[in-house]
């Protein structure tokens, strides 16, 4: 290993995948992909490790597979989590600053500091362990609200904190995971709120945003707004639920269901004058099988309005409806159905776009991450990132702002066209189209 260099990287434990990626920094401060391993996932469901013998057996394929390309021994990952056993909740805490003379101080870091471990002291479930506490606004002497009220003045100190607990039995697992895998857990991250490192940027965060990563197992929501992270929530669906839908209700093989909600899947039904038919070729005793693709388009939208009925619910919850000037940015594996955009904004009344990872990637000969699916991947590595440059210790109170990452320039050209899904044509070539 080049001790000279400082390398970054992320694991993402997901439903439908996992993947490892080590990164290096530039001379021009951007991360160069080195090392990168994937493959499909087994023991995850829901977003958490069932299985911890077949989840561990996965994860120790790919760090052994990404360190061998870096030629980089991984001594730590950074890793995701999500899952319905998360919760968040907001709190409120205070500390008094005046002098043995009753006059007011300047504000220092370890005024800061002793408010953030108060928050740490929150009442949770006892079943439960605080895995992010962040700060969202500070108030001096109750009358005067600050972003940043180090260097200020004043007698009290207060402070409004996000929480964010996960179940610690998931914790063990996981890092028991990691440990078997024969790394270290360096962070623990909300997969929302490193997706939104990889996407999001201060004008949107400033503005009002909320984020929806689509993954296979989970839809995990943040929201911002003022540059404040204002809510987090985790649904246990995702694009799994979907290929399990159309799996039960039109009798196939569960590749066969995936494969054809990558190929043909919309997430609006419009009823059409010609019927549209797929033919799938049967395998072993099966016979072959016309698919009607009206029947195929409602399954998933019946499926997708149901998750998307329950993000605009979060939405209401965070009180933050009014207040999305940015909209809604749609990212993760599951995004890429059609119609998508318009489904959301039907039930949601927003601005809708997608969301594409790339800006602080130099483009790589090894893998190109431009893709919504690696959306949380890329967060990983950029958590790690600024975390380092802010020369932070641990990840509690990190600012969730890409603004935190130095301005360098030609980020890399974003993804514009329509990603199809995670196989070619060629891989599709039993289904064939009938009218």
């Amino acid at each position: 290993m080049d001790k000279q260099k400082k390398y970054y990287t992320a694991l993402d434990i997901g439903t439908s995948k996992i993947c490892a990626i080590i990164a290096e920094k530039t001379a021009s401060n951007k991360l160069k992909i080195i090392g990168f391993s994937e493959t499909d996932s087994e023991g995850v469901s829901e977003g958490m490790i069932q299985n911890l013998i077949k989840a561990t057996s996965k994860i120790k394929e790919v760090i052994k597979n990404a360190s061998e390309m870096a030629q980089v021994p991984i001594e730590y990952v950074n890793v995701g989590i999500a899952g319905k056993h998360i919760r968040s909740f907001s709190t409120h805490h205070s500390i008094g600053l005046q002098n043995k003379e009753n006059e007011p101080v300047e504000i220092k870091t370890s005024h800061i500091k002793k408010l953030e471990e108060r928050s740490k002291m929150a009442v949770i479930p006892t079943n439960h362990k605080i895995i992010h506490s962040m700060h969202q606004k500070f108030t001096i002497d109750e009358d005067h609200e600050s972003v940043d009220p180090v260097g200020e003045y004043g007698k009290k100190l207060e402070a409004d904190f996000h929480i964010i607990s996960a179940n610690k039995v998931d914790i063990k697992i996981m890092e028991e995971s990691i440990k078997r895998s024969y790394v270290k857990c360096k962070n623990l991250i909300l997969e929302p709120i490193a997706s939104s490192l990889a996407l999001l940027d201060e004008n949107d965060k400033e503005d009002g945003i909320c984020l929806v990563d689509i993954g296979g197992g989970t839809t995990d929501i943040s929201i911002f707004h003022d540059n404040i992270i204002r809510h987090t929530a985790v649904i246990p669906l995702g694009g799994d639920i979907v290929t399990q839908d159309i799996k039960e209700g039109l009798g196939l093989p569960r590749h066969h269901a995936e494969a054809l909600k990558i190929k043909f899947g919309k997430a609006l039904y419009v009823k059409r004058p010609i019927k549209e038919y797929v033919k799938i070729k049967g395998e072993g005793q099966r016979e072959d099988k016309k698919i009607l693709l009206d029947n195929l388009y409602k399954i998933i939208e019946a499926r997708m309005e149901e998750i998307f009925e329950k993000v605009h619910q979060e939405i209401l919850n965070s009180g933050m409806s009014e207040k999305l000037s940015a909209g809604i940015v749609i990212t993760g594996g599951g995004s890429q159905l059609l119609n998508l955009k318009q489904q959301v904004k039907y039930i949601t009344g927003l601005d809708v776009r997608k969301g594409y990872p790339s800006s602080y990637l130099t483009k790589s000969d090894i893998v190109n991450l431009e893709f919504p699916k690696y959306s949380t991947s890329v967060g990983l590595l950029l958590w790690d990132y600024v975390n380092s440059l802010n020369n932070l210790d641990d990840n509690d109170n990190i600012s969730f702002t890409r603004s935190s990452l130095p301005k360098v320039n030609n980020f890399g050209k974003l993804v514009t066209e329509r990603i199809k899904g995670f196989l070619k044509d060629d891989d599709l070539t039993e289904f064939k189209d009938e009218n």
